[in-house]
């Protein structure tokens, strides 16, 4: 099954299941495919929202650690590179 199917039904499942374990397993698949697509936002609200349904799901809350982690680092890194381009504008200017 590809992730689109995949994501129609996990979605069909938020809906219409009333388990809340059922469902934080859906939002932990959910956050998985985000991961894979880069939505690294979209994977955190879906790990939140497995917590919320069941916080014992230990697995989620170290994958809501390493989705904020690497967030950080790719933040940092548009900083830097951001940084970088001011740095050689401004050098482009002065001449």
């Amino acid at each position: 099954m590809n992730d689109g199917a995949r994501l129609e039904q996990l979605q069909r499942l938020l809906m219409e299941e009333e388990d809340p374990s059922a469902r934080a397993r859906a939002h932990m698949e959910l956050a998985r495919i985000a991961v894979t697509r880069g939505e690294a936002e979209l994977a955190s609200r879906h790990l939140k929202e497995a917590l919320e349904l069941d916080p014992r799901l230990k697995r989620a809350r170290e994958r809501l650690h390493e989705v904020e982690e690497l967030s950080q680092v790719v933040r940092e890194k548009v900083r830097g590179r951001r940084q970088r381009a001011v740095s050689i504008l401004r050098k482009f200017r002065r001449k």
